[in-house]
């Protein structure tokens, strides 16, 4: 029968059962032995300093091996002590007789437990329990040698014992935990080189690679001899696991050359595996130039080479991805029809250089977008446009091909791809930035309000907004939102203008007209057209009998009406997301209770026909932002639309324009640079700023988002006209 121990996991070792310690006659646990505590330690403090030396060497360097291993304990040590039970119990270890060892100790230790060597005989009580298979004993022995006897020099080598057993039962954890605690609190100058190994080692296991490196990198810096090979070893296969932010962390951590080649090299594998390419090229060629005589130095050479050879195009040459087929190849059609107005415009305005643009079809399908993108890169395009929809599965394409490529997309997050994916087109935040900060400075508003239709879209615009109104220095006074299915929108801008409130019953006037859709809206006559029974725009779009006269009656410019509306109006403009035909409701509703004195202000949305027809006379303070203006009288659109008119008999509208001006940029940008390097032409397109388009002033931000100087539109006379803002000093 196995001898008994008892262990608390708290405190270690309690006691040894009789069977173990107490064979003859009755003893006191070790735990409570009178001669425990501070006398042995005293007495521990008088033995030889040749001897404690001695042992620590032999019992520290048994732990150097990279993946941990039971530590050899010799079998004689210096300094013999006379008793016979102790001399037994060592050649019975050294023979591998481990119970009569076991008992040879346990007689020492009843005998002569004062003497210096009781931790010698402890440790070989741990070292016999590890050996037969009794690890949770042998831990509880080790902690004991530790706690009662701190400055033995086996302290070191029952804690790297603790350490294996916990790394072979897969308590990684554990190791991590006590191995640390141990390193911090040791002091430097001891060698700890096998503690390093074996927490790196727990690391790895548990798949803290960024961990594990750097122990193995202390490790490496405090081992010696033939050490050093297998923790630098070690050190290589842990870095090449590592991600790119890792190493990164690491490099900045080192500073032996040897390894700062080695991270080097592989952080640049690394940057092409995430196929952040222009980070590889800049990280492998500081390499070569630093490490001409590093090993890897060849292979980063190689490389460079390919990644140089791979971003070479055929100068001149621009492919195109857009949906010419499917659910969107109208919008395909569209911008098509811009990009060949430019190049047809290239030649006149490039000296001659001809450019060859290849188009390929997305289908409107993420997978054939993907697909086509592969195809232009086996064609070596310089660069690609578009396309509009299925964005993100050829940005994704394009970039891991390393192809710059302007996508015509509202799609969030779209130049968070990568560096080679670039957006031109009107985003929510060009518009809401634009409008606030004309109405603010140009027309003075402070004070503003939000109507918006409670979906996706109105929700986004309100919260861009109201951002733009705190960040210009105004205040939002008011927000509501509606059904965007709904038709009537009483309550939102009576709680908005604070006249939202019950009426008696007794007081409610009939004569009033009520908002309430129409019974002729719904009626179906063979004799008569829509038009002939419903003439009003609003009645028509939503079966809401508001004539004008209605609306003028009731407003407060007529002063003798008892019944009239007493808004408080606590804004100077009011913002409402919407499209033309529910807006052209809203506003005719804002006019009815009295809110008039306001600037309206919407999205490119409102640049539309059927909103001035709907509510034009109530829309003189109108203003909205545009990234097209086919109107305008500047020099650069004048001729675009002409030649366009010319060309496909129609008016080009903003999807044109910003294919036409994506395509020029291009163009232009080719030209100029005269690279066949995707990389360079990349680092060129960013480097735009002023480019005058006919959708406005562009330029690119280091993310590859468009900064545009947008339209400002007003009415006037029933119509749009572009509003200029003033011309500040210089």
């Amino acid at each position: 029968m196995h001898d008994e121990l008892l262990f608390d996991n708290e405190i270690g070792l309690c006691r040894l059962s009789e069977a173990t310690l107490r064979p003859q006659e009755p003893m006191q646990p070790l735990c409570t032995d009178p001669l425990s505590g501070e006398l042995i330690r005293k007495k521990i403090k008088m033995a030889s300093i040749c001897r404690t030396v001695i042992l620590l060497l032999m019992v520290v360097y048994s732990g150097c091996a990279p993946k941990p291993l039971p530590i050899s304990i010799p079998g004689t040590v210096p300094a013999m002590p006379g008793n016979q039970a102790f001399q037994d119990a060592e050649r019975a270890f050294d023979n591998g007789l481990y119970a009569e060892a076991l008992d040879g100790y346990n007689l020492f230790l009843r005998e002569a437990y004062d003497d210096p060597f009781v931790d010698d005989a402890l440790f070989k009580i741990g070292r016999v329990y590890r050996l037969t298979g009794r690890d949770d004993d042998a831990i509880a022995v080790f902690f004991r040698l530790n706690r009662e006897f701190p400055a033995s020099a086996l302290v070191s080598g029952a804690m790297l014992e603790i350490l294996n057993i916990l790394f072979d039962g897969g308590d990684f954890e554990s190791v991590v935990h006590h191995g640390r605690a141990y390193i911090e609190t040791t002091d430097p100058t001891l060698l700890r080189m096998p503690f390093f190994f074996i927490v790196a080692d727990a690391y790895e296991a548990m798949g803290a690679h960024l961990e594990a490196a750097r122990f193995y990198y202390r490790a490496w810096n405090t081992a010696s001899g033939a050490d050093l090979e297998v923790a630098w070893t070690q050190f290589k296969r842990t870095a090449e696991k590592l991600s790119a932010d890792d190493l990164q962390q690491l490099i900045a951590q080192v500073t032996d050359r040897r390894l700062m080649g080695l991270l080097l090299y592989r952080l640049g594998m690394a940057f092409i595996l995430d196929e952040k390419y222009d980070d590889a090229m800049d990280v492998l060629q500081a390499f070569v130039q630093r490490f001409p005589g590093h090993p890897d130095h060849p292979d980063a050479s190689d490389m460079i080479h390919t990644l140089t050879e791979r971003a070479r195009f055929t100068p001149f040459t621009v492919g195109c991805v857009l949906p010419l087929s499917g659910a969107y190849a109208v919008f395909g059609q569209r911008a098509l029809n811009g990009i060949e107005m430019a190049l047809s415009q290239s030649g006149q305005t490039g000296g001659g250089i001809p450019f060859t643009i290849i188009v390929e079809d997305s289908r409107s399908d993420p997978a054939a977008a993907a697909k086509a993108v592969e195809q232009l890169d086996q064609q070596k395009v310089g660069a690609i446009l578009g396309p509009m929809s299925a964005a993100e599965a050829a940005s994704e394409s394009a970039q891991a091909r390393g192809i710059p490529i302007l996508v015509f997309t509202q799609r969030e997050g779209i130049s968070d791809i990568g560096s080679y994916v670039f957006r031109n087109f009107l985003t929510p935040q060009m518009q809401v930035r634009s409008l606030v900060s004309f109405a603010v400075e140009e027309m003075g508003a402070r004070r503003f309000a939000i109507l918006y239709p409670d979906e996706n879209y109105g929700r986004r615009y309100m919260s861009l907004f109201w951002d733009q109104v705190v960040n210009y220095g105004g205040v939002v006074n008011g927000v509501e939102r509606y059904d965007p299915e709904g038709t009537d929108f009483a309550k939102p801008i009576k709680k908005l203008a604070g006249i939202f409130y019950d009426v008696p019953r007794d007081l409610t006037l009939t004569s009033i007209p009520r908002l309430q859709p129409s019974p002729l809206f719904f009626m179906e006559d063979a004799n008569r057209s829509t038009r002939d029974v419903i003439a009003d725009p609003v009645e028509r779009i939503s079966g809401i009998p508001l004539d004008r006269k209605a609306i003028e009656n009731l407003g407060r410019h007529h002063s003798d009406r008892e019944d009239q509306w007493h808004p408080i109006v606590e804004f100077d403009a009011v913002f409402i997301p919407d499209a033309p035909k529910k807006a052209g409701l809203i506003i005719p509703q804002l006019a009815y209770y009295d809110i008039r004195d306001v600037v309206l202000l919407g999205t490119n949305l409102w640049n539309s026909k059927t909103l001035l027809e709907m509510s034009g006379e109530y829309m003189k303070g109108t203003l909205i932002a545009d990234g097209f203006f086919a109107e305008s009288q500047s020099a650069t659109v004048k001729p675009f639309v002409a030649a366009f008119q010319q060309a496909y008999g129609r008016v080009p509208g903003f999807i044109e324009a910003v294919a036409y001006d994506s395509a020029m940029m291009v163009f232009q940008t080719m030209r100029q640079t005269a690279t066949d390097s995707r990389r360079d032409l990349k680092a060129a397109l960013l480097q735009i700023n002023d480019f005058e388009g006919v959708s406005g002033r562009t330029g690119f931000a280091q993310n590859g988002e468009a900064e545009k100087t947008l339209y400002m539109l007003s009415i006037n006379r029933g119509r749009f006209v572009q509003a200029a803002r003033t011309q500040k000093p210089e």
